[in-house]
């Protein structure tokens, strides 16, 4: 494994679709020999979407500083700019993939 990808993909909304291609995204980061840090999937059934959303995106940044490179899955949500704030100010690579 050549480097360590935070995986930033869509929760929200239908939520069961957007789980089951966040692991197709942890699968490509895979077949091109990274190592994927999924935090839906660390995290999926276990807060409260309403509730632990804003533990989860606090638990979401501490996972990210300790990766390579933030790479960005569809169209950005509210969470996911946070995560790409976070990351340019901490001049981590992004990487944005449709």
């Amino acid at each position: 494994m050549k480097k360590v990808v935070y995986i930033a993909s869509a929760y929200s909304g239908d939520i069961e679709s957007n789980v089951e291609l966040t692991k197709a995204y942890s699968r490509y980061a895979v077949s091109e020999g990274a190592c994927p840090v999924n935090p839906i999937l660390n995290l999926h059934g276990v807060l409260d979407e309403g509730s632990g959303r804003e533990m989860a995106i606090a638990i979401d940044l501490v996972l990210l500083h300790r990766c390579d490179e933030l790479w960005v899955f569809g169209t950005p949500t509210k969470g996911m700019r946070r995560e790409i704030a976070e990351a340019e100010k901490s001049k981590m690579p992004v990487r944005y993939f449709s």
